[in-house]
């Protein structure tokens, strides 16, 4: 179960909330800074999918204990 949060912890995220809230409204006013932000968005995107591909290939590998165990 999640630790409950202490009132100043409650406060310090509202505030980030607020300037997160705050930014967000810029960029929507901001046609060329919104482009820059999807763009740089589908960018990580396409990065985390190949890190993903990375991890699913990592995920299939099987050692043979037998043979890991054996001296040469």
């Amino acid at each position: 179960m999640a630790e409950k949060m202490t009132k100043d912890e409650l406060k310090w995220q509202a505030e980030s909330d607020a300037r997160t809230m705050a930014n967000y409204q810029e960029i929507l006013g901001d046609k060329a800074r919104m482009n820059r932000a999807i763009k740089e968005a589908n960018r990580q995107a396409q990065d985390l999918n190949k890190r993903a591909s990375a991890m699913r290939s990592a995920a299939k590998v099987r050692t043979n204990t037998k043979a890991a165990g054996r001296k040469r």
